[in-house]
């Protein structure tokens, strides 16, 4: 087909770049400082594929019905945690 073309993806500026790397390691760095098991649960929930409540349990050393509590108060603890690093 002649005369269509096909737009090239944005390429984004060296400030987004920056800032998308900034916030990356921000975060990195605020899920460490969470307490307890935090870091380890929200650094298994982030993989590709997830694993099981059952994989969660045993790798953790945690009963399966408290995965989801712990889960739901590291992710609000590490939005306050975020939250203050944004709006000191």
């Amino acid at each position: 087909m002649h005369g269509v073309c096909t737009p090239f993806p944005p390429v984004p500026s060296a400030e987004d770049v920056f800032l998308a790397e900034r916030r990356r390691r921000v975060v990195r760095e605020t899920v460490a400082a969470l307490p307890g098991r935090c870091p380890q649960l929200i650094a298994a929930l982030v993989e590709d594929p997830p694993p099981t409540y059952r994989e969660l349990s045993e790798r953790l050393g945690m009963p399966r019905g408290s995965i989801g509590p712990t889960r739901s108060r590291c992710l609000a603890c590490l939005r306050l945690l975020l939250h203050a690093e944004r709006y000191p």
